[in-house]
């Protein structure tokens, strides 16, 4: 199905979803981006660790923004000031910079454990890898 084929309060709806998902996860990778980058040894798993986190909390931000012009060009009482080429421009913009945002979490996650121990570092990569296989089936 093609966006077009949505109707508008339910494209609203979804950038709404986006828009909330993308401000929450986007403060946690921040988060985790200024805990990492403070506390962290200068060892190379960490310095990805801190550029993955850096880089999904930039992803969500994206994610926020091109929500929010979503929401207010397909709401159902909005001017029809837009065209119909700028909301799925938006809107795929959306979904790009979430699943973005969704696996460089995963990534930094994963590879922050190696920081402390081999064994942590193992069990985090192995859930990271496990919920990235999930994230992978939910949007393929």
């Amino acid at each position: 199905m093609l966006l077009a084929d949505f109707s508008p309060a339910y494209v609203n709806a979804l950038a709404g979803q986006f828009g909330f998902l993308g401000a929450f996860l986007g403060a946690i990778s921040m988060t985790l981006f200024v805990t990492l980058l403070t506390l962290a040894k200068p060892a190379l798993t960490m310095r990805i660790s801190i550029g993955l986190a850096g880089f999904a909390s930039l992803a969500f931000i994206v994610t926020a923004f091109y929500s929010a012009g979503v929401f207010s060009v397909s709401h159902p009482e909005a001017p029809g000031l837009s065209q119909p080429e700028t909301i799925v421009f938006n809107f795929a913009s959306v979904i790009v910079s979430f699943t973005l945002g969704i696996y460089a979490l995963l990534g930094a996650i994963g590879t922050s454990g190696w920081s402390r121990s081999k064994p942590l570092g193992i069990a985090l990569s192995v859930m990271a890898f496990v919920a990235a296989a999930f994230v992978s089936l939910a949007i393929f």
